[in-house]
């Protein structure tokens, strides 16, 4: 006899979970070529990323009148993710130099180029999905809409507080960069900040569940703080 789940019992699911996973908690951790500086504000700058998918490769196999779809291997798909961009381009800098660590040019008159090996530009990519951490809220001020282009996603939960609790990892094995995606510049459009989108090509990821990782501060933690002291 079917039995329908209970209210009680959805509570239950929930808090031996920890809760329900929030799409705008999250860290990306980029390689940093020398310049760590500038791989952890790519953290503070990165306001969207697709997680990695995988999908079966297939082929037919027919027994009798059976037709079976067995699986050979595995398709990665490219995952994307969109940076804001601040006044010195560094940003920009960043992903056109790990791009052209794979394809460097020879001659800028010419127009030549010389292909690395794949050992010198691959690098992993690291991705976390955050929860909540446990410092008491210390952000309380509603930065409202009145801001200007500053429009950072963080009216979700200013009460995140400083510490963020890394509840699940994924790694991208042997990245980088094949898409380098700019924005249209326009007259039209008002207070709007300049963003680019990076395309990552990778070999294979892994996921795995994090229990009890802090990463310190969060990016939310970083940038409330930052207009804390701006407004």
């Amino acid at each position: 006899m079917f039995n329908p789940s209970t209210i009680d019992e959805f509570k239950s699911a929930v808090g031996k979970g920890n809760g329900f996973a929030r799409t705008n908690l999250y860290s990306v951790m980029l390689p940093s070529f020398g310049n760590l500086e500038t791989s952890r504000n790519l953290s503070l700058f990165c306001s969207n990323v697709t997680l990695p998918s995988r999908q079966l490769s297939t082929v037919e196999r027919r027994i009798n009148t059976d037709l079976d779809q067995v699986a050979y291997g595995y398709v990665n798909p490219n995952i994307s993710m969109t940076f804001r961009i601040m006044n010195n381009q560094s940003v920009r800098t960043y992903f056109e130099n790990w791009q052209s660590r794979a394809l460097g040019a020879v001659s800028d008159t010419d127009g030549e180029y010389v292909s690395a090996y794949p050992d010198d530009y691959v690098q992993p990519i690291h991705i976390y999905q955050l929860r909540k951490g446990t410092a008491l809220p210390l952000y309380t001020r509603d930065f409202g809409i009145n801001r200007g282009p500053i429009n950072l996603n963080f009216t979700l939960d200013l009460d995140i507080g400083t510490k963020g609790v890394a509840t699940y990892h994924w790694i991208l094995e042997r990245a980088y960069p094949v898409s380098i995606t700019y924005e249209t510049l326009s007259d039209n459009s008002k207070d709007e900040i300049s963003e680019v989108s990076i395309e990552f090509a990778y070999r294979r990821w892994k996921g795995e569940e994090l229990n009890t990782k802090t990463l310190g501060d969060t990016t939310a933690g970083k940038v409330l703080r930052v207009l804390n002291k701006i407004f």
